[in-house]
């Protein structure tokens, strides 16, 4: 009875994670892991820092590092949502948080020599990666959901767009210091001073830069991964 019930119990656990493998691909586990990973590396670095432990820098990063999930949420509910009526409550909710992605990236100008320099680098290294990989494959989820529905142009205008319109948010929230909730709370004061510097970008240099450094360095990161997919046919040819 013992040796049957252990047969029994193999046989649940296998078809248990045959069922989890059939719903998860294997490599959508990894990815979620590794994030996961590089997230907690991040905290972790900073919970174990003798100087300024749970203060600075982690206290900014982990909040940022929470942001920086939300349009990833979002971006899931996107490809997976059945029905097309939901595709724009949730692709504005998805857009309007994707900036806090890639803003990860501008933390590194917080960066001072000091003490346990080389630590504070690998923790904002970190929290960089996470950011652009989060962004990165929330895009590549709502441009796989646009390319289905509409079309590939369709798909890469979004693409387009939304990294354009990303940089933007980044601006905003780095030098302007709005939030994503000033969004809901003060959206005209936003706009105003968002045009502000949009119609004349060469009265703001340095914002007007940093825009287009984002907008290139995340445009460019996507299409790397984007074109990973494309390494499948680097295969040897049967004769």
């Amino acid at each position: 009875m013992a040796r049957s019930s252990e047969r029994t119990c193999a046989r649940r656990r296998r078809r248990s994670s045959g069922i989890i493998a059939a719903v998860i691909p294997f490599r959508h586990l990894v990815l979620a892991a590794s994030l996961i990973a590089t997230t907690a590396l991040t905290v972790g670095l900073g919970v174990t820092d003798p100087a300024t432990p749970l203060y600075y820098p982690t206290r900014f990063l982990v909040w940022n590092l929470f942001l920086a999930w939300i349009p990833m949420i979002f971006a899931v509910g996107f490809a997976v949502v059945r029905r097309r009526v939901w595709l724009i409550p949730i692709g504005v909710g998805w857009l309007a948080l994707l900036p806090n992605a890639p803003y990860l990236v501008t933390d590194l100008v917080h960066l001072r020599e000091g003490y346990d320099l080389w630590r504070h680098i690998l923790q904002y290294g970190f929290a960089a990666w996470t950011g652009i990989i989060l962004g990165v494959v929330s895009l590549l989820l709502v441009h796989r959901r646009l390319g289905r529905e509409f079309g590939p142009i369709i798909g890469w205008l979004a693409v387009a767009c939304s990294v354009g319109l990303c940089a933007i948010g980044v601006v905003i929230g780095r030098f302007q210091r709005w939030n994503s909730w000033d969004l809901l709370a003060r959206p005209g004061y936003i706009v105003r001073s968002t045009l502000g510097w949009v119609g004349s970008p060469f009265s703001h240099v340095e914002s007007a830069g940093v825009a287009v450094a984002v907008a290139l360095f995340f445009g460019l990161a996507y299409l790397t991964i984007w074109a990973i997919d494309g390494l499948d046919a680097l295969r040897p040819s049967k004769r």
